[in-house]
């Protein structure tokens, strides 16, 4: 008999290679990501200062247009106003944030304030929205089943532009990650300094919900961003920053 558990992470992996197969505009050789031989490079060629090119292979299958990769001190939407950073290495005031849409057009905004949450969490106040072409992530629910998302797999970026898959060791306030000892979802990363404040994502109904951003190297962990106090205190400095807006929750089941 299979359980619920087993059920779940199975339909995780079978929800996981349909998305990319939907999305990709190179299918994966196989339902298992990425496919041997796949390049985790998010970019083809990358510029800070106008348009980039994605890459072609099973990234492409992965919406990272919220995401701005042009300082080491990375940073996320959450609503187009307000970006999530790693509170021990986040940008400055005045600073440049760029990102790219899923063609690769460039969106230049400016880090007008940044606040101090709860855990290793800043939140960064844009000089402008982004337009709706960029993905504001939801966060994970507070009343998600988080045992559920034990060994399940989970989408890991860096300061280098790449994806990798790792797994879920364990989640209370922070979110501690593993290497996937069988490779079903290709190469894994030891993480280092430079990557602090990158985010991961897990996967529900084809849909990338920000799960934590790095704080700790190797396999990664960092704070969970549906745990109920961290949740509480990033909705209070968006509400401080810019209340006209606020970011979304997702239940995970």
């Amino acid at each position: 008999m299979v359980s619920s558990n087993m059920m779940y992470h199975y339909l995780t992996f079978f929800s996981i290679a349909a998305f990319a197969l939907t999305n990709c505009s190179q299918s994966p050789s196989s339902p298992t990501l990425p496919p041997p031989g796949g390049s985790p490079k998010i970019f083809e060629a990358y510029s800070p200062n106008g348009n980039s090119r994605l890459a072609k292979g099973w990234t492409r299958g992965f919406d990272m247009s919220g995401v701005s990769f042009n300082m080491k001190q990375t940073c996320t939407l959450i609503t187009p106003k307000h970006v999530v950073m790693a509170r021990h290495f986040k940008r400055p005031v005045n600073s440049k944030v760029v990102f790219h849409d899923r063609n690769g057009k460039v969106c230049t905004r400016t880090i007008m304030r940044v606040k101090n949450c709860a855990s290793d969490v800043a939140v960064g106040l844009l000089d402008l929205p982004v337009p709706s072409g960029y993905t504001c992530y939801p966060l994970p629910s507070s009343s998600s089943n988080t045992q559920l998302l034990i060994d399940a797999p989970i989408l890991v970026t860096d300061q280098n532009k790449h994806l990798f898959f790792h797994r879920v060791r364990t989640i209370d306030r922070n979110l501690i990650m593993k290497y996937d000892p069988e490779e079903r979802h290709g190469w894994a990363k030891k993480l280092i300094v430079g990557d602090s404040g990158n985010p991961s994502f897990l996967i529900s109904d084809n849909q990338l919900i920000l799960a934590e951003t790095h704080t700790t190297g190797g396999p990664g962990a960092g704070p969970y961003y549906g745990d109920q106090d961290i949740q509480n205190s990033i909705t209070e400095a968006v509400k401080e920053l810019d209340p006209t807006y606020s970011f979304q929750v997702k239940i995970i089941q």
